[in-house]
């Protein structure tokens, strides 16, 4: 069986990726959902934690099944900075499929926005939305460009260019392997029917469905 982790975005829990660990779940895939205190700790920091994490689950199945199971990843906003950053700091062995939903790739002009002209505090150490800075302000440009099959699954929200928080040339990336655009906001991305079944076609197979054939499959399932 295909091991999935789901790893959630800022200030958010694993519960967040519930709904896309069951429909994972009901495609056979064994899934495990991660939870990261993620406000003040960096990329590299929570990437260290994840990799632990990942390694300590890979080794308990292999003890119990004689098996060591590849990892692939199902990831929402910063959650997919958090795996880049991993896969590229650590080498989890085997072939890694990695969908990302709404990723600042590139960093977020929206939480640039919020740390330099509403907030308007004097950060010092502390300082949460540093690592989601554009560009190389932050830590998701640099995050790393690892050896694994990565699927980028962007949102819009109606008449926009952006989902609410990640605008869509935020979350390109040179060496991703697929790309989409679906019709809906950041925050509930991963419980969308559609979102579901592209995140699936690209677990199985490494690229996405034309989007016709996706929302088929979404409204018949």
């Amino acid at each position: 069986m295909d091991l999935v982790f789901l790893v959630h975005g800022f200030m958010r829990t694993g519960a967040s990726m519930i709904p896309m660990a069951v429909a994972l779940k009901k495609a056979g895939y064994d899934t495990r959902v991660v939870t990261q205190f993620n406000f003040h700790r960096d990329i590299p920091t929570l990437a260290d934690s994840l990799f632990g994490r990942v390694e300590r689950t890979r080794d308990g199945i292999e003890k119990e099944t004689g098996v060591r199971p590849d990892a692939h990843f199902v990831t929402h906003s910063m959650g997919g900075i958090v795996v880049r950053s991993m896969l590229a700091r650590h080498e989890v062995t085997g072939p890694n499929r990695v969908v990302m939903l709404a990723p600042p790739n590139q960093g977020s002009r929206v939480a640039a926005r919020w740390r330099d002209d509403i907030l308007k505090l004097p950060w010092g150490d502390f300082d949460p939305l540093h690592k989601l800075l554009p560009g190389v302000r932050g830590q998701c440009a640099t995050a790393g460009d690892p050896d694994a099959v990565f699927g980028v699954i962007a949102g819009v929200n109606r008449g926009k260019d952006d989902d609410g928080k990640v605008h869509v040339d935020e979350t390109r990336w040179e060496h991703a392997d697929g790309f989409i655009v679906v019709p809906y906001g950041h925050t509930f991305i991963m419980a969308r029917p559609r979102v579901q079944a592209q995140t699936l076609a690209f677990l199985r197979t490494g690229e996405f469905l034309p989007e016709d054939v996706a929302e088929r499959g979404a409204r018949a399932g």
